[in-house]
């Protein structure tokens, strides 16, 4: 997960370059004309294409960005609730689980 952080901010530091020398030649913006509304979207649409077309970006899809972010999260929830479990675990065992355990998994073993 890390190297992914950081070709992401890379690559972010990448697209931040280009915008800041964007009236350079090659650059994203070019020379900063002034776009009237009515055509703003199909401007904006060839800076995106632009974008997405860059090669050197190797930006992830943005359902591999939520899944990584969401994966994440969830593995974060989960060791916190595991690291708060340790005291738990430390304290000795608990009187009649095995008991209960047994019971709970014959109950659900034998429903089909």
């Amino acid at each position: 997960m890390q190297f992914l952080s950081l070709r992401l901010l890379l690559s972010m530091s990448f697209l931040k370059q280009q915008f800041v020398h964007s009236t350079c030649p090659g650059g994203l913006v070019g020379d900063r004309k002034k776009v009237k509304s009515a055509s703003f979207s199909i401007y904006a649409e060839d800076i995106w294409k632009t974008i997405k077309e860059n090669k050197d970006l190797d930006l992830p899809s943005i359902k591999v960005m939520v899944a990584t972010f969401r994966c994440e999260a969830i593995a974060e929830e989960k060791l916190k609730c595991f690291t708060s479990n340790k005291e738990d675990v430390q304290a000795g065992p608990v009187p009649g689980f095995g008991e209960d355990v047994t019971s709970i998994l014959e109950t659900y073993m034998t429903l089909r």
